[in-house]
């Protein structure tokens, strides 16, 4: 068994034209990347207080406030556990490339700034 607890923690980086990517492409480079590097982790960044919602989120109620506030834990949330609350509400890796890219659509206010960052 490797020894893993002198590793340095891997971060996802964001391949040229993340922001750019159709909501598929990005899906899959997120998804690769995860399967890639086993226990990831999601860590809210600092732009990110603690027990609020990205500014993409509009309200605080509903599906994706939900998925969104998971995403906030300030130890971090493994993907595992938070693509099980996502799917208990309808989303999963598109919430997650959301966070990545800063929003759900390239409208978004803040899209371009990640709200999490993902660490292995």
């Amino acid at each position: 068994m490797a020894n893993t607890k002198n590793q340095t923690p891997v971060t996802f980086e964001a391949p040229e034209g993340f922001a750019d990517m159709p909501l598929a492409a990005a899906t899959k480079a997120v998804a690769a990347w995860v399967v890639a590097n086993p226990n990831v982790v999601i860590k809210p960044t600092e732009a990110l207080a603690e027990g609020n919602l990205p500014p993409y989120i509009r309200k605080p109620t509903g599906k994706r406030a939900t998925i969104n506030y998971a995403l906030n834990a300030p130890e971090g949330v493994t993907v595992r556990d938070f693509l099980q609350v996502a799917a208990m509400h309808g989303g999963g890796y598109t919430d997650l490339v959301a966070a990545l890219q800063g929003g759900y659509s390239r409208s978004s206010k803040a899209w371009g700034k990640a709200y999490v960052t993902l660490q292995a």
